[in-house]
């Protein structure tokens, strides 16, 4: 696979405010999606197990039950993935083993998120355990997790030379360990009243920044990139995945169920220390910084006082905060891609993924 001279700029232009819009951006994710769903379909052929069938549910590959409807996810780490590989000149079939395995991960670690924070839905559908339990969850996870390396495995099937196989496995396998601790760092947050935001944000790299950063890192060293441009797009997907986890905070609160298919307020009824509310814990009246910490050392957070804890993270200015800091991370995340140039970075390509950036900090479910 040829070593594209995509270069690093000596001094960067001046960073961009605006992308150039795309008249539907839902065109990104359908551009992918057939083959990405189809390279993970191949993964789960011939496994009759019900253990599988609870991964194409969760997957929205097969529903389950009355008005249960399958309904997948956007894929965003996969078309990011993709995308990041045609940006710097590969094509699209060099990376689809390490798209799906991707996708394939992120699904796992939902599983097992849905269990630990004990959410009953998930696309608007009962979560995996509340339909088989949490033990066979639990499993059902584990084994998404081994259907991802063994997905990433095929890349030396497609004509990936197994060298550059291994440091995209490398780089996959380092974001799922920084996701895990991203995920221990979430937990623990649950029992403590001390968050900041400083330390909320070391958090998210883990959790939601490694594995972004890690999609687009691996489409550009399976497109040929050299390591100072797979750095760029390693850096251009941490921060895209801080500003994506902190709107994503934002619609775990103030969200549409009917778009984001999951219970207004949710979060905080999960007690859950995201953005907003970290944010509110240090800055709002001393009076309402109270009331908030005696709330959420409670065990449970009852759904009728979610409206107390929304009119105190208003006044605090919690929502109006975590937008602007979702604005910034992806201000900086088109930034890391601003020294990037070369005859083989793609511009249409690019200005796509400036523009999906954009609009999934921009979006409401």
């Amino acid at each position: 696979m040829p070593d594209r001279p995509v270069a690093i700029a000596a001094s960067p232009p001046e960073r961009r405010r605006r992308a150039p819009g795309i008249p539907d951006p839902e065109r990104l994710f359908r551009r992918y999606r057939k083959v990405v769903l189809a390279e993970m379909q191949a993964a789960l052929a011939g496994r009759r197990l019900a253990l599988y069938d609870m991964m194409r549910y969760h997957l929205g590959l097969a529903g389950t039950g009355e008005g249960q409807a399958p309904q997948a996810g956007k894929m965003v780490r996969p078309t990011l993935c993709l995308l990041s590989c045609e940006a710097v000149g590969g094509e699209r079939r060099q990376a689809l083993p390490a798209a799906a395995a991707i996708e394939l991960t992120h699904n796992f670690t939902l599983i097992h998120d849905d269990i630990e924070d004990g959410s009953h839905s998930r696309h608007g559908r009962d979560t995996v355990w509340r339909v088989w339990g949490e033990a066979q969850a639990i499993n059902a996870g584990d084994g998404m997790f081994t259907l991802a390396h063994l997905a990433a495995y095929r890349l030396v099937e497609v004509g990936v030379p197994p060298s550059l196989a291994l440091d995209a496995a490398r780089l996959l396998d380092e974001a799922c360990l920084a996701l895990c601790e991203g995920q221990h760092l979430d937990l623990e947050f649950e029992t403590r009243l001390d968050v900041t935001t400083e330390d909320y944000l070391a958090m998210i790299a883990g959790k939601t920044g490694a594995l972004i950063g890690a999609a687009t890192a691996v489409g550009a060293l399976l497109g040929g990139a050299p390591q100072d441009a797979v750095n760029a797009f390693r850096e251009f997907g941490r921060r895209l995945g801080l500003a994506f986890q902190v709107q994503d905070d934002v619609l775990g609160i103030w969200g549409d169920t009917a778009q984001t298919g999951k219970p207004a307020g949710d979060d905080v009824v999960a007690r859950k220390k995201s953005f907003p509310v970290v944010h509110a814990l240090g800055h709002a009246s001393e009076e309402d910084r109270r009331w908030l910490r005696r709330i959420y050392s409670s065990d449970t957070i009852e759904p009728g006082r979610v409206g107390e804890v929304l009119a105190v993270l208003e006044r605090s200015g919690a929502r109006a905060c975590s937008e602007e800091a979702a604005a910034r991370h992806v201000e900086d995340a088109l930034s890391a891609l601003d020294g990037l140039q070369g005859p083989d970075l793609v511009p249409a390509r690019r200005r796509e993924l400036e523009a999906l950036a954009l609009y999934l900090v921009g979006r409401r479910r």
